[in-house]
């Protein structure tokens, strides 16, 4: 039986796939459009249960992010803001949607030019 952090770092070493995406969309959100980006929610969120370690990862993405462009420090606090909701019980989805349009408006201005 496992405890602890090495069930934890097993784990995570099983979703290496998953987490590989998550760094290429949400280190790369300046190239990427929003339409691209509400489409791979599913990918992203697809076990609820996980929700809360992808934020936290996604949180560490922009936190390496912060030095190029000091609009991530309002992203980290989008982050907390979407885990808040989802632990008062809020609708998944529409939280989950949320976040992401919120973000990507932060990363790339309320208008998107192309």
């Amino acid at each position: 039986m496992q405890i602890g952090s090495v069930k934890k770092a097993i784990s995570l070493k099983d979703k290496e796939k998953e987490y590989t995406k998550i760094d290429s969309i949400f280190g790369n959100l300046e190239n990427i459009d929003i339409i691209d980006l509400m489409e791979t929610k599913e990918d992203i969120f697809k076990i609820r249960e996980d929700t809360e370690d992808i934020l936290s990862y996604i949180n560490l993405i922009f936190f390496d992010k912060i030095k190029l462009n000091s609009k991530y420090i309002e992203c980290m606090k989008i982050i907390e803001d979407t885990k808040d909701r989802l632990n008062k019980n809020s609708n998944f989805d529409m939280t989950i949607d949320n976040f992401i349009m919120t973000v990507w408006e932060e990363v790339n201005g309320k208008y998107y030019r192309s």
